[in-house]
């Protein structure tokens, strides 16, 4: 494709400059960025003419289909939020967070790391609850899809460290969980997309946590009950069992299961693949 001795860093800078430019390919041939690289009375020897086309033309195509390849990406991984915003409002959302995030990675799959973030100031304030917490829980069963294969812990291990021990240690998540504490509507809007039912427009009230896990290769998620969540957020995040189990106590004192609800919580976690392995505090 190139005759002009151009180190692969710098076509691949020039390339990305020319195809993500917002007023196509023959405009961006012009704008100072891309003359630092590659001037416009060399660009046909970058890009040949061929069948008929030039160029800016033949860049064009290429430009032409990247913002549907940003839309495809990103609907692979949101499509309740693509469902709950439309076909045009989901197009809107994807022009402005790829203009904010343009993609940086080899792959798509990084493409909509920040998506949930971006929707917090994007958007009309009576939507935007819901569009945030419908993505926070699509990029929680992406992230959970793509991550690595970790070890679960085993139920009967757990069950056999010592009642001494167990309360100051740490339980540590495995790779393929996550928790994403949102509003209920977000989980409505999943469901009905599953259902193929008409999606709710409304937030609800208060916050759940739900549980993403993976298990056979199969993505899995379970919306906790309040106790559950809270202790799950608190061992998720670092803190030992004692610790995590108090927080839960302090925020819901109704919902304390007895010890013997607690072992079988426990060891039902374990059997899921929540946790990969206990850490003594230290």
């Amino acid at each position: 494709m190139s005759a002009l001795p151009l180190p692969l860093a710098a076509f691949q800078s020039w390339m990305q400059a020319v195809l993500v430019h917002p007023d196509g390919a023959r405009i961006a041939l012009q704008t100072p960025e891309v003359r630092r690289l590659v001037s416009p009375e060399d660009v046909p020897a970058v890009v040949r003419e061929r069948g008929g086309l030039g160029a800016a033309e033949r860049l064009q195509i290429y430009a032409g289909m990247y913002p549907l390849r940003m839309r495809d990406a990103l609907r692979s991984d949101y499509p309740a939020l693509a469902e709950l915003l439309g076909e045009r409002g989901f197009e809107r959302l994807v022009d402005d967070y790829v203009a904010a995030h343009p993609s940086r990675s080899y792959t798509l799959a990084r493409l909509g790391d920040h998506l949930p973030e971006f929707l917090t100031g994007w958007g009309s304030l009576r939507r935007r609850a819901l569009l945030t917490d419908v993505a926070r829980l699509e990029r929680a069963g992406a992230l959970v899809f793509d991550a690595e294969e970790s070890e679960a812990i085993d139920a009967a291990f757990l069950g056999n460290v010592p009642a001494a021990v167990l309360p100051g240690s740490r339980l540590i998540p495995a790779a393929a969980f996550r928790l994403a504490r949102v509003r209920p509507g977000a989980v409505g809007v999943l469901d009905a997309v599953l259902e193929g039912n008409p999606v709710p427009v409304k937030a609800g009230r208060g916050r759940i946590h739900v549980a993403y896990y993976r298990r056979d290769y199969v993505v899995l998620r379970r919306t906790l009950e309040p106790f559950d969540g809270a202790l799950l957020a608190s061992l998720a995040a670092g803190e030992t069992v004692r610790s995590s189990l108090e927080d839960a106590a302090r925020k819901f004192p109704r919902g304390v299961p007895s010890a013997e609800a607690l072992a079988v919580r426990f060891a039902e976690w374990a059997r899921l693949g929540f946790f990969s392995g206990v850490a003594r505090a230290g």
